[in-house]
């Protein structure tokens, strides 16, 4: 059981800036859906947006240039921690 609330774009009392935010994550990954993690993350949509602005930055600005590339060191680290990815 959760102990963080986890919502959803339908639920009625949303806040609206969280929904559209729900919403954009579910448009932008639709093979993905909503993970749990930004179904948390909506009960405060100012920092969900601001941690999806970040995360802009870090994963996509001034990164590597194929996504193949970008999961070579999650994979590298994995393999040196002896642990699954």
């Amino acid at each position: 059981m959760a102990r963080i609330p986890l919502h959803d774009p339908d639920d009625p009392g949303l806040d609206p800036h969280a929904k559209a935010l729900l919403e954009s994550v579910k448009d932008a990954q639709p093979d993905v859906g909503l993970l749990n993690v930004h179904r948390a993350m909506a009960n405060h949509p100012v920092a969900m947006e601001q941690f999806f602005a970040l995360a802009q930055t870090v994963y996509l600005q001034n990164s590597l240039p194929t996504d193949r590339m970008r999961e070579l060191p999650y994979l590298t680290s994995a393999v040196a921690n002896n642990c699954f990815y």
